[in-house]
């Protein structure tokens, strides 16, 4: 299925004279490399590991 639409966004690619199917492919990994990071700053696992360092570091200042 991915290689039929490759092939597709290659021939329209070259009909229409676009954007080429590895600068469309490249395009979109970079998008969803960004959603990922939103996802992930939103996500709160972050937060947990800096609370546990702020909690250990307290620990040993008392």
């Amino acid at each position: 299925m991915i290689d039929q639409l490759m092939i597709l966004a290659e021939s329209g690619a070259s009909a229409s004279e676009g954007l080429s199917a590895p600068t469309v492919g490249i395009g979109i990994f970079i998008i969803l490399m960004i959603l990922l990071g939103f996802t992930w700053l939103t996500g709160g696992a972050h937060h947990r590991s800096l609370d546990r360092k702020r909690k250990n570091s307290s620990d040993t200042d008392h």
